[in-house]
């Protein structure tokens, strides 16, 4: 395997107080029993992300209850292109400290040089449901991985935004409001700029590549994009600057950024009929989901910007043996290192090559 996850180390970590496990093939199957302890190994490998991983736990969460110690610590191997890297993460004062090669890295976000993470999960089954800021999260999320400088974007704008509040609500400087708004319109733009390119990569990739799974329409809307697309890139930013301006008053009434990149919606729909997903039934969204994630890996394995590697905790069970049929096809055809996790060895038969099997029973895990 040239380029991969080769080996996974934990101490201390939930259910496990220490665990070490080998990786040499694309496909990595973890079978047993709910509660044996299959979620926590994903968990462990989404955490070298710049995230707080697939189960957004808080860091004293994620300590072993059964250790005296009050810490935790993992390592990763990532194989690119036949070289060899080693990941640490771990917590120091409340904080997740990121090591590359022995290195301390400047920030998490690091890690996604190397190698990028996307997880299917059980809770994701909402996500096309409500809460629009969790849903813009994930496709930031997405958006990174074409863009690594995209969250270092969304974390200076909300710096500003609230530098701009604290402004308004009680220093009232005109000059130091208007940098602040205009520094506010630039990062507005970049990031407008950074999803609209995903959007389009991500419609051609759907055009270009056939699925068996459910396609789905995909847009944004929002005062940014309103005004980005009428304006235009550079004659937008003296538009922004104004309505930051204008809306001085109610903003600081309100304690809110009106025109803000961080209220952009992400709209999904059905391809054929139109429907919202949120009226869509669970198979359907559950359809979008895995063809959006796949269709998203192949992105990145053709962009070369790292490694990705998906994490599919409980999908299969929620799958016809067709549909599991041509989900592993597609991996195969991705040519994208997989994760599984599974309470029936059944669920894995159309994997007949390139796997390993593990049984996980107790927190306790072997090969099969």
């Amino acid at each position: 395997m040239d380029s991969g996850i080769t080996k996974l180390s934990c101490k201390n970590f939930r259910s496990y107080g220490t665990l070490a496990l080998r990786f040499n093939e694309p496909f990595v199957v973890f079978i047993g029993e709910n509660g044996a302890g299959k979620t926590n190994i994903l968990e462990s490998v989404s955490l070298f992300s710049s995230g707080r991983g697939l189960r957004k736990a808080p860091i004293a969460d994620l300590n072993n209850i059964s250790s005296l110690a009050n810490s935790w610590n993992l390592e990763l191997g990532v194989r690119i292109d036949g070289y060899d890297n080693f990941l640490t993460t771990n917590a120091y004062n409340g904080r997740r400290v990121a090591k590359i090669d022995g290195t301390v890295a400047s920030s998490l976000s690091k890690f996604e040089d190397l190698i990028w993470l996307l997880w299917v999960i059980p809770s994701m089954d909402n996500l096309f449901i409500g809460d629009n800021q969790n849903r813009r999260k994930f496709f930031d999320h997405l958006v990174s991985g074409l863009n690594n400088d995209h969250k270092k974007h969304l974390r200076t704008i909300s710096g500003l935004q609230k530098e701009r509040l604290h402004i308004i609500s009680f220093r009232q400087d005109e000059s130091w409001l208007n940098v602040v708004e205009k520094k506010i319109a630039e990062e507005s733009i970049i990031i407008t700029k950074n999803r609209l390119h995903f959007l389009n990569i991500i419609q051609q990739t759907f055009t270009k590549y056939p699925s068996n799974f459910l396609r789905c329409n995909i847009s944004i809307s929002g005062d940014i994009e309103n005004i980005f697309n009428r304006y235009g890139d550079i004659d937008s930013l003296p538009v922004l600057c104004d309505m930051l301006s204008r809306n001085r008053f109610t903003d600081a009434e309100k304690q809110t950024t009106k025109f803000s990149a961080q209220k952009t919606s992400w709209n999904v729909s059905h391809i054929r009929s139109g429907i919202e997903a949120e009226n869509c039934s669970t198979g359907e969204q559950k359809a979008f989901l895995i063809s959006l994630i796949l269709a998203t890996t192949r992105i990145y394995r053709e962009s070369r910007l790292g490694v990705p590697v998906l994490l599919l905790d409980d999908l299969m069970v929620h799958l016809d043996k067709a549909n599991r049929r041509y989900l592993v096809e597609e991996l195969f055809d991705i040519d994208v290192q997989t994760f599984f996790t599974g309470t029936d060895e059944y669920l894995f038969d159309d994997i007949s090559s390139s796997v390993q099997r593990f049984l996980v029973k107790k927190s306790i895990c072997q090969p099969i």
